[in-house]
């Protein structure tokens, strides 16, 4: 595997801190040499100096796009961290549901869903423990900038490794079926889920509802203040007054405005508008 030379480093994490306002350290250049690699054999029979410089200089900006997106961490997976406790499960949607009874209405957004588990997880757990959503009006909206990444989430199929990674095996009996090597999340509970393309640091959809939860987990913590601060401050305009917002176990809002919080565990964080 070849080195990336310090230029061609710099090209990269310019581009980066550009479309995805992902900070890479200078020191990490040993991480995009492993995540390049396979993008470098298809285009550059290996070479990574060369495959920055031929995306760098691609007029299509297609070798770009697919050049950031094997650089984003993907990492995901079912039910994840859990991020379906108690606080959510006995706290949060049974007080959304009381105060949401007249309209019955329930909006939900995973603001950066990678390949699909973390929607898919909302969607099969409220047709399970919360029945009387069935009736309701529920939409649950899920994106990411990865088109790679939403194509895989869109068609709902997963490996055995990946089905094994947080889904209770309960739930893969009742909302997969097999197809060859992989399993396929059953269409009426694909169908629950409204999969956009949105890059969180550009101009979202005009047509994007208030939410009632919103779900950006794992996120912000790749983000500078500044731009932590510019996302937070569009989620707050996007959440409803009474919602709420989840981020991860390692993130806080420290240094940043528009939220207060509510509970912190070591599952997650959730805060409401201020």
């Amino acid at each position: 595997m070849s080195e990336i030379h310090p230029e061609n480093y710099s090209h990269l994490r310019n581009l980066l801190f550009e479309r995805i306002a992902v900070n890479l350290p200078d020191d990490k250049a040993y991480l995009a040499e492993a995540r390049l690699h396979s993008l470098a054999r298809e285009y550059t029979s290996g070479d990574i100096n060369a495959l920055i410089e031929k995306a760098c200089n691609d007029p299509e900006d297609e070798l770009r796009c697919q050049l950031i997106e094997a650089m984003a961490i993907n990492e995901t997976y079912f039910f994840r961290d859990p991020i379906f406790n108690e606080s959510f499960t006995e706290h949060m949607l049974p007080n959304l549901m009381e105060r949401r009874r007249k309209e019955r209405s329930l909006k939900i957004w995973s603001a950066a869903c990678s390949t699909g588990q973390e929607p898919y997880s909302i969607a099969m757990l409220l047709e399970d423990r919360f029945p009387e959503l069935r009736e309701w009006d529920v939409q649950i909206v899920a994106s990411d900038f990865s088109r790679k990444s939403l194509s895989k989430a869109r068609s709902g199929r997963y490996s055995l490794t990946e089905m094994n990674r947080g889904l209770p095996a309960r739930f893969m009996a009742l909302y997969f079926e097999q197809d060859g090597l992989e399993w396929q999340v059953k269409k009426p509970i694909r169908d629950k889920v409204d999969f956009q393309s949105i890059n969180l640091i550009q101009q979202w959809p005009e047509e994007l509802p208030a939410f009632d939860i919103i779900l950006l987990r794992n996120v912000l913590i790749y983000f500078s203040l500044a731009d932590r601060n510019l996302v937070l401050s569009k989620m707050r305009r996007q959440a409803r007054h009474d919602g709420y917002l989840l981020l991860g176990a390692a993130e806080n809002l420290e240094k940043c405005s528009g939220f207060k919080p509510v509970q912190a565990s070591k599952y997650g964080s959730f805060f409401q508008p201020t």
